[in-house]
This record gives C-alpha cells, structure tokens and sequence, in this order.
C-alpha cells in the first residue's frame, strides 16, 4: 500500500507540473536566440501585440507638405550647404588665432574668414567653396603667405560660395 501512494503521488505530482504545449520562438539577430514559452503566454503576448498595432494604425496624424520651391536656383530653401573652407592656421590660444584672422581680413579683404573651435585647437579658415577643386586656385594664392593652407570639408553658405 505505501509504494501504490508513494508511486500515485510521484505520478500525479509529474502530472501536476508539466507545462502545456511550448512554443519555440527563434530570433535571427546577429546572432541566435531560442525561447522556449508556454502556449498561453504567447497568446497573450499576440493579442497584446496586435492591439498596439491596430491602435497606431487607426490613429494617422495630419502630414504638412513642405511647399515645393520652383526655382532655378541651387540655394534655394538651403542656406548652407556641405563644402569646402581652407585653413591656413590653427593654434591651442584663441588670440593667436583671432590675431591671424585679422591679419588675413585686411590683406585679403575678398574673402570671408571666421575663427572655429575643433577641439582642442582653433582654427582660422577662409572662403566659401563647392568643391575642392574650386578652392584649389585660392590655395595658390595663398600659399606664398600660409605655407601650410589646405581645404577641409565644412558647411559653406551656398549663396557665398564659389
């Protein structure tokens, strides 16, 4: 009788604890992932799923379109555009810096100059241009007072630039 109890309760506590039909979830990701849940928890997870994403797709927002410019134009609607500056100096002291953009503005009056902060240097750089190949010319010019000019990839105003 005490093994007929002791096998009827290995058997029904087995019975008691097995799971119900698992599903295997496999997530090829830069890598694989294998989860084994049980059935009701991913119905669950389903149902959840699908009223969020009803949800977000009943629920548009208004789109405002952007008014389409007719024009002729290249700087039309974009002030600045990706370029080109040359930098003919760069210094750790802001006022070295500022000192030799003033310099450069009043032997150079027809071209632009500003002073930039690439950390952790200053930089003096001069001109608007579309193409390196643009800049190429005032880089000659140049060289005979900054020896070290050289054109870098900066924002440029479009409506400045050459």
């Amino acid at each position: 009788m005490k093994k007929f109890i002791f096998l009827f309760l290995i058997t029904f506590s087995s019975c008691v604890f097995a799971q119900d039909k698992i599903d295997t979830i496999q997530i090829i990701n830069n890598g694989t992932l294998n989860m084994e849940i049980d059935s009701r928890i991913n119905n669950v997870l389903k149902a959840k799923e699908d009223a969020v994403c009803s949800y977000t797709t009943t629920v548009k927002k208004p789109t405002e379109k952007k008014p389409v410019i007719q024009s002729n134009d290249p700087c039309a609607g974009t002030p600045q555009v990706n370029g080109f500056k040359i930098q003919i100096y760069y210094s750790k002291d802001r006022k070295d810096a500022e000192k030799v953009r003033n310099e450069f503005a009043r032997s150079y009056p027809d071209l632009s100059s500003q002073t930039a902060y690439f950390s952790p240097d200053y930089r003096v750089l001069v001109g608007d241009y579309f193409t390196r190949a643009s800049a190429s010319r005032d880089i000659r010019r140049l060289k005979s007072k900054y020896n070290s000019a050289f054109s870098i990839p900066f924002k440029v105003l479009c409506r400045k630039a050459k």
